[in-house]
């Protein structure tokens, strides 16, 4: 780079002695900046330099000045987020380059130095607590008096930087910059001087955004401090559940039950004394007006019924004889529609027999020889139609007969003479065609007398019909008890 002119000299000098307590002022307030530790407030303070590279840009500047170098210093605040505040201090030398006007003298080599109060912008910078401040992009601006030689004019500095946190307070990363000097009242050299410039720019940055404390704090004022607090950022009330404690009350589904105490939170329900049904919705999923609660089949649309086992349950037919169970007398034999609602569903009656439930009546009574199991031959008949009725019923799979005896005479012989009368009478319906594997005997003696009173021994001494296997019902259909299941009476004589 030639040698500068004694002119040239005089005027660095000038400059110099200008400038010399603002760079003072800003080296101590860098000095001070970089001592300080993190602080905590809301404001803080930053300084910056950087080195560059540069070149004036334009004609006549960018040929008859050559290459030189721009340097940068600066402090400021940061008042928030994103925003620096603060002045820079730009210092340019370009050396000499070729004459492009041989009117002129060979133009020397060029210092410019300036004042700059600087907006800076740094959209990547965060308010979050532990964040570093002014990291990423900056772009940063400013405009003011620069000094030339013998002269002061006007003058901005706009510049592009990428910082890069090394640590919580350092930044480093590339810079590029414009530097505009404006020439007024210049009728022999009115071109603008400027100036573009790369460099490296460091920067010290404020402490990073203060961390609320972990314990001992209360960030929303709710008396709960934040260690116990489950919502340390929202006010809230006190509570015992550690999930819950220094949060506010939310209904999420607005229906008045706060989800505290809402078993279904998401759905609008109604109030109830069950903390399982509390705050949930009344149901009836079947739609078949009866609620969930109290339908026995709360997926299959039914009817009401008193019967808690059936009630909102769909009316069943097991027989398939077009008679609902609760209607049908016989509900696992095929029957016909009554109006008697002791054979509605049952099957058709045959003469004197019909059966109700699962007991086939008789209007006849079997009568047996006297103290023996031989059936007299005039009921031979009516053990036949008992025969036809069960084989014309394919439903009734087995029938029992039940042989049962009065009060009077021995309870051993009582029983033996009653397994031996239906026996008999089991014999004579494998005579009139029913299959041995359909029928069965038992013998009861006096356990069930049907009347207990004196002179009742004819209605006592009797056979009874019973269906003990279906079709429609798989097992035994027999009763626990016969209709009367009582205890005996003490026995006297003979059983005739």
């Amino acid at each position: 780079m030639p040698n500068l002119s004694p002119p040239l000299h005089r005027s660095l000098r000038r400059s110099g002695l200008r400038i010399l307590p603002v760079v003072a002022l800003l080296a101590s307030l860098a000095g001070t900046a970089a001592a300080a530790p993190p602080t905590a407030a809301p404001i803080g303070v930053y300084a910056r330099g950087s080195v560059a590279g540069a070149h004036a840009i334009g004609a006549p500047q960018g040929v008859e000045l050559g290459f030189g170098v721009a340097a940068t210093g600066g402090v400021g605040l940061v008042p928030r987020p994103g925003i620096s505040l603060g002045i820079d201090v730009p210092f340019v030398l370009l050396a000499t380059g070729a004459a492009t006007d041989s009117r002129f003298v060979e133009r020397q080599a060029s210092v410019a130095t300036a004042f700059l109060p600087t907006v800076g912008i740094h959209p990547l910078d965060s308010d979050a607590p532990g964040a570093r401040r002014l990291t990423g992009l900056a772009l940063r601006g400013g405009a003011g008096p620069v000094v030339t030689g013998d002269l002061v004019r006007f003058g901005f500095r706009a510049a592009v930087a990428w910082d890069v946190a090394v640590s919580d307070r350092l930044r480093v990363g590339p810079e590029l910059s414009y530097f505009h000097v404006v020439q007024p009242n210049d009728a022999v050299r009115p071109e603008d001087g400027r100036v573009l410039a790369f460099g490296i720019a460091l920067a010290i940055a404020p402490g990073p955004r203060p961390v609320a404390p972990v314990s001992g704090g209360d960030q929303d004022h709710d008396g709960v401090l934040d260690a116990e607090d489950a919502c340390p950022t929202e006010p809230g009330l006190r509570t015992k559940d550690p999930k819950t404690n220094g949060c506010p009350l939310r209904d999420r589904d607005h229906d008045g039950i706060m989800d505290a105490r809402d078993a279904c939170p998401d759905e609008p329900g109604i109030a109830s004394d069950d903390p399982k049904k509390n705050g949930c919705p009344v149901r009836d999923r079947d739609e078949d007006g009866i609620l969930d609660a109290e339908d026995a089949c709360p997926v299959d649309p039914g009817v009401r019924t008193k019967d808690p086992k059936t009630n909102g349950c769909p009316r069943k037919d097991r027989d398939g004889d077009t008679i609902f169970d609760d209607d049908d007398a016989c509900p696992d034999v095929w029957g016909v529609p009554t109006d008697d609602p002791k054979t509605n569903g049952c099957p058709r009656a045959q003469g004197s027999i019909h059966l109700e439930a699962d007991r086939l009546v008789l209007d006849d009574r079997i009568l047996f020889d006297l103290d023996s199991p031989r059936v007299r031959h005039a009921s031979w008949p009516i053990v036949e139609k008992v025969a036809k009725f069960v084989l014309d019923n394919p439903d009734i799979q087995e029938l029992t007969v039940e042989g049962h005896a009065d009060a009077l005479g021995a309870e051993a012989h009582n029983l033996k003479l009653s397994k031996d009368r239906a026996n008999a009478v089991k014999q004579l319906l494998i005579k009139y065609g029913l299959a041995e594997s359909r029928v069965q005997a038992e013998g009861f003696g006096r356990s069930r007398l049907r009347v207990q009173t004196a002179h009742a021994e004819q209605q006592n001494r009797r056979v009874e019909f019973w269906v003990t296997r279906s079709r429609s019902l798989k097992g035994d259909t027999s009763p626990t008890t016969s209709p009367t299941d009582k205890s005996t009476t003490a026995p006297t004589k003979g059983n005739p």
